[in-house]
């Protein structure tokens, strides 16, 4: 679909002007002024995936879950609306004349995951296994507690590399760089100073010249993750107030270790800061209280 824009009817056209400039006058079609066109929708996506579950239901107080997924995805452009076009983002064509070449691992492709989720009713307190007589004092300090969490690992993605001073040919894509080894992560102590053990293996290309880059690099990837969310809850009853009114009490900690989930390096050649990791892709740990009265 296009449409034009501009016509001499249109009272904000510079048609409508006084004056209007020659070459307006010598174009095929001078009574309009521009023409804009909808992305062209050729891009497409291959996934495969083997998921394996476990799981244990609800009894003596426990419940779990676990999987496992092992997949790769590919596809032409990584965005919601699969469309490509010839500049922008992770949609761009570095060259429009050859779409094939964009075809890539997925920008968010995630070999492996495993994820772990549990409920459990701790084991203390009144019509429980342990301490079951013991005083409501102490019941109301030590029993009838429930635990939960969420414990997750996940490979990394692929890495998007670009050039920061580079200049491509004009409606093309930006430019991609120039491979001319094997990338490699760097696993030294300094790593997130310096992603890339090698970083001159990535070169910038010449000016108006098209790079040989993937799309999406696999062979080095972000730095993988490990996240964990856990809480801590109790209801307290207030059966001698009204029968099965409680007030239930939760604590709440998202990346309960609080230990640093690093982001994604400088990937951008040329740039001083190339290969250094300056942020985390999770903040630090986060704690929330909630009381709620049920009634």
């Amino acid at each position: 679909m296009s449409q034009l824009g501009g016509p001499i009817s249109d009272p904000n056209s510079v048609l409508s002007s006084p004056t209007v400039q020659k070459f307006q006058l010598l174009l095929p079609y001078p009574q309009f002024t521009g023409l804009a066109t909808d992305v062209q929708l050729i891009a497409n996506s291959t996934y495969h995936g083997l998921q394996l579950l476990a799981e244990k239901r609800y009894s003596n107080g426990l419940q779990f879950l676990v999987t496992y997924t092992w997949s790769k995805s590919i596809d032409d452009s990584s965005q919601a609306d699969d469309n490509v076009t010839w500049l922008g983002s992770f949609t761009s064509l570095q060259d429009p004349n050859k779409p094939w070449l964009e075809r890539s691992l997925s920008t968010f492709d995630i070999p492996q995951v495993v994820q772990f989720s549990y409920s459990y009713d701790l084991p203390f307190g009144r019509h429980r296994a342990f301490l079951s007589n013991m005083s409501p004092v102490l019941e109301a300090i030590v029993g009838g507690w429930k635990t939960s969490g969420i414990w997750r690992i996940a490979d990394g993605r692929p890495l998007t590399l670009s050039v920061s001073d580079g200049n491509s040919l004009p409606t093309y894509g930006g430019q991609r760089p120039n491979v001319v080894g094997t990338p490699r992560r760097n696993h030294g102590p300094d790593w997130v100073d310096q992603y890339f053990a090698d970083p001159n293996v990535f070169q910038r290309p010449d000016d108006f010249t098209l790079g040989d880059a993937p799309r999406a690099l696999g062979s080095i990837r972000t730095p993988w993750s490990f996240t964990s969310n856990l809480s801590l809850g109790k209801q307290f009853s207030l059966a001698r107030v009204r029968e099965e009114m409680n007030i239930e009490f939760r604590i709440e900690a998202q990346n309960a270790l609080n230990h640093p989930v690093f982001g994604t390096p400088n990937t951008a050649v040329d740039d001083p800061s190339f290969g250094q990791i300056t942020s985390t892709s999770v903040g630090p740990r986060e704690v929330q209280l909630a009381i709620k009265l049920n009634f």
